[in-house]
């Protein structure tokens, strides 16, 4: 068990917990900023596409230190993997 401790440790760290809670929040406090416009303008909002953008903008900049800003504006990503989803769905159908 101390190898498999040794391993994992580092990702409970203090200092790397409150960047992650911290990149959760800002990420977090983006979309609500944006779906708060969205409820201003009575606008219908695709909640699943939404969650989507949220979690690539956290994997992007924890995992790749890279900001999508797919919360922000519609991502090219997040379209391109339902178009890649779509097709796979319909060719094994």
């Amino acid at each position: 068990w101390r190898v498999r401790r040794r391993a994992i440790a580092p990702g409970f760290h203090r200092r790397w917990l409150n960047r992650m809670v911290t990149l959760f929040g800002d990420c977090g406090e983006r979309l609500v900023d944006d779906l708060s416009v969205q409820a201003e303008l009575k606008t219908p909002v695709d909640m699943e596409e939404r969650f989507c953008s949220v979690t690539l903008d956290i994997i992007g900049k924890s995992v790749f230190n890279y900001d999508f800003g797919s919360t922000n504006k519609e991502s090219p990503v997040v379209k391109a993997v339902y178009r890649v989803l779509r097709e796979a769905e319909h060719r094994s159908s």
